[in-house]
């Protein structure tokens, strides 16, 4: 009886304690200054000697616990919790332990425990011996991983995890696969070295893959797999086991084909081979040989069948000599001659009489190279006259049949490497033996004579910040008495600062499990943990950025002065790193001296090249005499700031537009008939240049022929004279006959058109997705077209990542030629400067320095980042009826929400673009089987596609694509943080020359482009074109 009644008291007692938001209520809170007081109930999950977590979430310290009752894991609390505004933060200022031994004798017999496991789905990011990581942070050990699933990395897997108490470290209790299936009579595509393709989308590792005994994949082989869920490169699957089904039908191989790794570069039946095989380094058009000997110290002789290159040589740079022991003299290896033809093209393999025994291209990239040096090393070389004569006297004899080395015998073979290719060239030697096979490495590094001219010149040397700079036990900082600004700009700065959490920093820079800041990052997206776990995620980019950011501080610099202003030099500048915009601030530091250093803080006001040019204390401006300085560079966090209030702000749109799953259908926002003349006339064949601007012409002049419908007359009959003018203005007869601006867009870019102007699916998002080059900006121009003149209320917002890409967007609407002067207008950052805006565009920035005024057009123009603007002039949610971000797969999310949260949730479908006007078909194959179903259309103009199919450079005739690989060396040079390869650079040159001089398909030179991440790699061939 006790006991019952005991339970029914704690019933009530746990039911009065349940967190009011649980029962629906709101709970009543208490603000006290930033942070905002409240009562929960927990259990604490993780507790060492001075500090704890309850639920994952709160974080105390034991100066906060008040009872005498001793705090473990699982041990349920009452706890006064103050929530942090801006960071979120939960912190427990008051522990209470809750100690009922009923209730702990029910809790322990039964109910399961608040510390159970959790479940995490990630990526197999890590893996050692025995051992793994998913998501870089969860450990686990193999002996958790479900029976037959052998992980890789780069394998999605779902996995229960537990916190372990004491080292704030997840770790994972099981792990399986997160998706996996069975896959039948599938064929092996394409095999390189230990690794292979099935049907061109599963990915396997021979290394990790189950197969039957005796069996070896081969291409076009008919298998059977299972295959698990795993990023692999453009793969998204990958093979765990396969079976042979049907072998493909092929001569049976050698068996020396299957020696891999090391065990190919041993030594085997008693023969002994040369261990040094590297040329160094050898100048283009020049020849250099080296003597590779073969030693038998078995008791029976060994036959060698032939000697070849395993890679494919096209160029020949190699090839072989044969010599008899009597020939060789002692000496060094290599003999420098001059250049001169080969004296035959036959096939490297010299001893080719055993045909029969031919082996199989061997992958470079699946061998080890084995490089220890045999203690019996010998080599020789005779002078240039002798070496020569030996040369010519092989080259009239051919060997002798057999190729026996008998017991105690040696073979020498040299080996004659022409220098034709600029870079390092690496091919394995094969030498077959009849019973096993040997290889070596050949490798040599050919250099041109254009590199001398722009090899590196003065070694490179960054006056990097010393790290004992940050310890200055004292420092006084001065800042800007005055700033200019912009008067239009002076916006309202409201916008929070969203501090990095001290905890997380702390979580980074000691590698401490993220998951005991965030547990929420183990979750899968949805809308409850959509802004903690995004909010978390930009903060942990901001972390990294400024660790990037501190490897560029300069150390020891000198200052000068242009005007009044100083200047500093950084070097790396134009490429981005760092990365600086006019307004971001840098901190200038005196070198300590006796313990003490005096920052200065400075804000750049204008950028040239690699010179930025800086405001600082006008008193540290004039007495400056060319100290040298510290510079700290720092991070600029509006964007990100921005992109934490977006978070807060979109919460409105709700889970109907973030996490959409059904679809409800609303009224059209236009409806009318749309001219199936012009529809039917651009399905058809190709328009002809003289239609195309028939229609253009009546797609800009067409308002002075068309007339609104007589209800909208009647509708305008009561407005007075004096608004006539006006009423002809918004009749926009484009958006009453329903006629598109642009006459040849494909059928899908029409049908796009018409979904986003019909709206039927709103509010949910319009997708619009398709490869390079086919039309997707164009798609977004017409669409912006018709709604700014079918919808007379519509305001348009049209957002991209990039400033280039927004430019691009408002050149496109100036050159249609049908808005009015004062319907666009184009939003600058404060910090971009005016001459790297292209002269069309100017004219459409000017009024986008009033912020207020700007936000009145009708079409605004801007980046994601700026959009943030309209924040801090109060725009209110629904401002913008319409907002378009092109380009948003280069954007992170939260960076496409700034523009997102300016529009109303009651104001998607998708759309795939399959029409490719870029590319020659070649070029379309492999994406569009990988990853659009094959479903891409040439459309191109086939008389620039095809111009060069006939260019005599073209390894294959009929594929304008050439891959040519150069193994040359990067460097850096001098101050800058650019890197450049100048065998590259060297190789780029001559096929832009080729281009440029060629007779059959000679191309401008302003139609060469070069494509290259680093600034430096193009000012070679900059220079040398000015040669």
């Amino acid at each position: 009886m006790l006991s019952l009644a005991a339970k029914l008291v704690a019933f009530f007692w746990r039911t009065a304690d349940t967190p009011r938001e649980e029962a629906g209520l709101p709970e009543p809170e208490l603000a006290e200054g930033d942070t905002k007081l409240k009562t929960v109930r927990g259990v604490v999950t993780r507790y060492c000697s001075d500090y704890g977590m309850i639920d994952d979430l709160i974080y105390f310290s034991s100066d906060a616990v008040t009872s005498r009752v001793l705090l473990n894991v699982g041990q349920e609390v009452i706890a006064v919790v103050e929530e942090n505004k801006v960071s979120n933060g939960l912190k427990a200022i008051r522990v209470e332990a809750i100690s009922d031994k009923w209730e702990d004798d029910s809790r322990n017999h039964g109910s399961p425990s608040d510390c159970s496991p959790r479940v995490l789905i990630g990526c197999v990011t890590s893996l050692v011996e025995g051992a793994g990581c998913i998501n870089q942070t969860t450990y686990f050990s193999l002996e958790s991983v479900c029976e037959g699933f052998k992980p890789c990395k780069g394998d999605w897997v779902e996995a229960e995890y537990r916190i372990r108490p004491g080292t704030w470290s997840s770790e994972a209790t099981s792990v399986k696969p997160l998706r996996y299936k069975r896959v039948d009579k599938v064929c092996i595509s394409g095999l390189c070295g230990r690794n292979g393709v099935i049907e061109e989308s599963i990915f396997f590792i021979l290394d990790s893959l189950k197969l039957p005994d005796g069996y070896i994949p081969r291409r076009g082989d008919v298998v059977n797999a299972v295959v698990v869920e795993s990023s692999q490169s453009c793969y998204l699957w990958r093979a765990l086991c396969m079976t042979l089904v049907k072998r493909r039908d092929a001569a049976p191989v050698h068996e020396a084909t299957h020696f891999y790794g090391t065990i190919l570069l041993k030594n085997k039946g008693d023969i002994e081979v040369t261990q040094m095989t590297h040329f160094g380094t050898l100048k283009e058009g020049r020849s250099k040989t080296m003597v590779i000997w073969i030693e038998n110290k078995g008791d029976i002789p060994q036959n060698l069948v032939s000697c070849k290159l395993a890679g494919w040589d096209k160029s020949k740079q190699f090839r072989f000599q044969m010599l008899d022991e009597d020939q060789m003299c002692p000496g060094v290896s290599f003999v420098s001659v001059p250049e001169k033809e080969n004296s035959s093209d036959e096939n490297i393999n010299l001893l080719n009489r055993h045909t029969k025994n031919k082996t199989s291209q061997v992958s470079e990239s699946s061998l080890v190279n084995n490089r220890g040096i045999s203690p019996g090393d010998c080599t020789c070389k005779g002078e240039n006259g002798e070496k020569d004569n030996i040369l010519s006297r092989k080259q009239k004899t051919e060997p002798e049949p057999g190729g026996l080395v008998p017991p105690g015998g040696k073979t020498f073979i040299v080996v004659i490497c022409d220098g034709k290719n600029p870079g390092r060239c690496k091919e394995l030697l094969l030498l077959c033996f009849s019973d096993f096979l040997i290889g070596r490495y050949l490798e040599v590094n050919v250099i041109s004579g254009e590199e001398s001219l722009i090899a590196v010149r003065e070694p490179f040397s960054w006056k990097k910040l010393k790290s004992s700079q940050a310890l200055t036990s004292t420092k006084t900082t001065v800042v800007v008495t005055t700033q200019k600004r912009n008067s239009r700009r002076q916006l309202p700065s409201f916008l929070p600062q969203y501090p990095i959490p001290d905890r997380l920093r702390k979580c980074v820079e000691q590698k401490i499990d993220i998951l005991t800041f965030q547990p929420l990052l183990a979750e899968l997206l949805n809308m409850s943990n959509y802004k903690e776990k995004f909010s978390t995620l930009l903060w942990l980019e901001e972390i990294y950025a400024e660790m990037e950011l501190k490897e560029y501080n300069m150390s020891g610099i000198i200052l000068r002065r242009n005007g009044d202003l100083l200047v500093l030099e950084v070097p790396g500048l134009a490429e981005g790193r760092p990365s600086l915009y006019a307004g971001d601030k840098l901190i200038l530091k005196t070198q300590e001296y006796s313990g003490h250093a005096i920052e200065y803080i400075s804000y750049v006001t204008e950028i040239h090249e690699e010179d930025v040019t800086l405001k600082i204390n006008p008193e540290f401006e004039q007495a400056y005499n060319f100290e040298p300085m510290d510079v700290e560079f720092t991070y600029n966090r509006t964007t990100s700031r921005r992109c934490h209030f977006a978070l807060e702000q979109v919460i409105h749109l709700g889970v109907k537009v973030l996490f959409p799953e059904e679809i409800i259908l609303q009224s059209p926002q236009v409806t009318g008939n749309w001219n199936h003349a012009q529809d039917t006339k651009s399905s058809g064949e190709s328009t002809s240049k003289k239609n195309r601007k028939t229609m253009m012409d009546q797609a800009e002049h067409g308002t002075k022929e068309r007339r609104v419908g007589d209800k909208d007359l009647l509708a305008l009959a009561p407005f007075t004279a004096e608004m006539s003018d006006w009423v002809n203005e918004i009749q926009t007869p484009k958006a009453r006959k329903m006629e598109f601006f642009n006459p040849v867009l494909n059928e899908n870019q029409k049908l796009a058109v018409k979904r986003i102007l019909s709206g039927d699916c709103r509010p949910l998002p319009y997708i619009l997705f398709g490869p390079p080059g086919t039309g997707k900006t164009v798609t977004i121009i017409e669409a912006v077209l018709q709604v700014h003149f079918a919808l007379p209320d519509s305001r348009i917002l049209v957002c991209a990542p990039s400033n280039s890409a927004a430019d691009l967007v408002c050149l496109r609407l100036h050159e249609s030629k049908v808005l009015r002067p004062a319907a666009m207008v184009r939003v600058n950052a404060t910090c971009r400067l005016e001459e790297i805006v292209i002269d069309a565009v100017k004219p459409y920035c000017r009024d986008g320095e009033d912020i207020w005024k700007a936000s009145r057009f009708r079409i605004i123009i801007t980046t994601c980042s700026s959009s943030g603007l309209f924040y801090q002039i109060g725009v209110r949610v629904g401002h913008f009826t319409h907002v378009f971000v092109d380009e948003a797969g280069q954007a992170s999310e939260p960076e496409c929400l700034i523009p997102l949260g300016l529009l109303s949730d009651i104001s998607g479908q998708v759309t795939k673009l399959v029409k490719n006007y870029r590319s020659h078909e070649a070029l379309l194959t492999l994406p569009s089987r990988l990853f659009y179903h094959g479903e891409l259309e040439v459309c191109a103009d086939p008389t620039v596609v095809t111009s060069l199919l006939g260019w005599e450079k073209l390894p294959k005739k009929g594929f304008p694509l050439i891959f040519h690989g150069v193994r040359g060396s990067e460097a850096r040079e001098g101050k800058s943080p650019s890197w450049f390869n100048p065998a590259e650079a060297v190789q780029v040159l001559r096929y832009c020359c080729l281009l440029a001089q060629s007779i059959s398909s000679q191309v401008s030179a302003s139609d060469i482009g070069v494509i290259t991440p680093y600034r430096k790699q193009v000012r070679p061939a900059q220079a040398r074109r000015a040669l």
